[in-house]
């Protein structure tokens, strides 16, 4: 039970207090990739701390620790022996009955939105391939060229995911539009596409946690600025800063709004990033779990020091 509600408040302590912190990652001048990491990796975390509350409550891990010669073990075995605690079977069932359900419902909504995704995904792909021409892209790769006027280009994810682009793109110079076809050949590289799906599923399945709520904005401006990043350092930021300016302007004078979060962006690229790939992964990851690890920990001191004081 002690593992369980470790867990439980691990997840509400993630849920409801990492948002407060991870924005603070995201800053001009720091790789955006350590900002996306951690919010990820904090969305799994807060999943799986949900997951493993009824499956600590079904299996009962405690009882493995109780059998080890730990004073704090037991002392609750013995306070539970006792009937010291006669609310814990009915804390056992609340706990299991709302981990339960909002795991259920993470499961629903996750499920179908990758099953829509995979659907959607294939079919969009196919239309563009039978309405477009695929030409080389040089060193990007294949790029599906549609007959539109407009500066812009996309990415479609997936196995075989392709880059479509339109003949727009021939106001660029070679650069630039190489600029252009990198950055969304980054989308597919770093699944950027499953990523924003999967927050904004977790904000469909539980809208009232803020990290759910939040995070698929976050998520959604981070995919952009780590690609961003990767084709600057392909093509240089000068060629991805022109490059935005110019489609954007183009999209302007043309009434379209193809590109999202420009300024931002542009505010990204005017610094290099001080932080490398090498270290930023690892202190994502330790910026999300810390949190909940120091949870769990407390969790079981509290629970020791008020059967010692009983």
């Amino acid at each position: 039970m002690i593992v369980a509600v470790a867990l439980f408040a691990s997840a509400l302590v993630l849920g409801f207090g990492a948002p407060r912190w991870l924005p603070r990652l995201a800053a001009p001048g720091v790789d955006p990739r350590l900002a996306l990491a951690a919010w990820v990796s904090t969305q799994v975390l807060f999943v799986a701390a949900l997951v493993g509350g009824p499956l600590a409550v079904v299996t009962r891990p405690g009882l493995r620790l109780e059998q080890m010669p730990l004073l704090a073990a037991t002392c609750v075995r013995t306070a539970r022996d006792e009937g010291l605690l006669p609310w814990l079977p009915y804390a056992e069932v609340a706990l299991w009955i709302v981990a339960g359900a909002l795991v259920g419902r993470i499961l629903l909504v996750v499920g179908r939105s990758y099953r829509r995704h995979r659907r959607d995904t294939a079919a969009h792909l196919n239309l563009v391939r039978i309405l477009g021409e695929t030409r080389p892209g040089g060193e990007v790769g294949e790029v599906v060229w549609l007959r539109e006027n407009s500066c812009a280009a996309y990415s479609i994810g997936g196995r075989n995911g392709a880059v479509v682009a339109s003949e727009g793109l021939s106001v660029l110079a070679p650069r630039e539009r190489h600029a252009v076809l990198a950055h969304e050949y980054a989308h597919i590289r770093g699944r950027h596409h499953v990523l924003v799906m999967f927050g904004a599923a977790l904000a469909a399945a539980l809208p009232f946690v803020p990290l759910c709520r939040q995070g698929v904005t976050w998520v959604r401006v981070l995919v952009e600025l780590a690609a961003d990043r990767r084709a600057a350092q392909a093509c240089g930021h000068d060629a991805v800063r022109d490059a935005l300016i110019r489609c954007s302007a183009h999209s302007a004078r043309s009434g379209t709004s193809s590109h999202r979060f420009v300024d931002d962006r542009l505010r990204w690229l005017g610094q290099a990033p001080r932080s490398g790939r090498v270290l930023a992964y690892p202190l994502a990851l330790t910026v999300s779990a810390f949190p909940a690890l120091l949870t769990g920990v407390s969790v079981v001191g509290i629970v020791a020091a008020s059967c010692f004081t009983a």
